[in-house]
């Protein structure tokens, strides 16, 4: 009787203690998982920029949010001539200059407004990554560019409107790397 129970209750230690390892394991993995999900989250909220207002032509540029370094990047990039010559027919002094930076999902100006029949130009600067910026309604589109360097489109804003545009490198755009070009009459 006395081998019996401590047969028995080897048995039952046994399986306690697989059962233990068990939901240890799907413990320490749910665990794992939060930590996952929150590195995740804070890192994408991090790299967010809280403003959404609407931000106007270069008149008004966008010194709260730009860093030291983005402007020793831009600099760097002037000066390695990566800013190609474009032929418009709008005098530079009558187009609307916006200056964007990309940086991982995020454009650091999250609208621009326009007038219909303005000529527009925007200057992409990539600060962190591979991006471009493309708005699908103007068939206007910069190239893809990498750190430091810059790509810039001309179009003429010629529908009135709200249109988004967006990072079209892999899942950026689903990541959150989008804003508005609003076509004011």
């Amino acid at each position: 009787m006395w081998l019996i129970g401590k047969k028995l209750l080897s048995c039952i230690q046994r399986r306690l203690i697989v059962l233990i390892k068990n939901n240890m394991k799907k413990t320490i993995t749910i665990i794992v998982v939060i930590l996952a999900v929150w590195f995740g989250y804070m890192t994408v909220r991090g790299l967010s920029n809280d403003s959404d207002d609407a931000i106007l032509p270069n008149s008004e540029r966008m010194n709260n949010q730009m860093s030291d370094d983005a402007d020793v990047i831009g600099d760097m990039a002037q000066e390695q001539n990566s800013m190609p010559e474009f032929q418009v027919d709008a005098p530079e002094d009558q187009q609307k200059n916006f200056d964007v930076i990309g940086t991982n999902f995020n454009f650091s100006l999250k609208e621009i407004r326009v007038k219909k029949g303005d000529t527009v130009r925007v200057n992409l600067l990539s600060n962190e990554g591979f991006h471009d910026w493309v708005v699908d309604e103007f068939d206007a589109s910069t190239e893809r560019v990498g750190q430091a360097q810059t790509s810039s489109v001309i179009f003429v804003a010629d529908k009135a409107g709200e249109f988004e545009y967006y990072c079209s490198v892999g899942n950026h755009r689903m990541l959150g790397m989008i804003g508005k070009l609003v076509v004011e009459e």
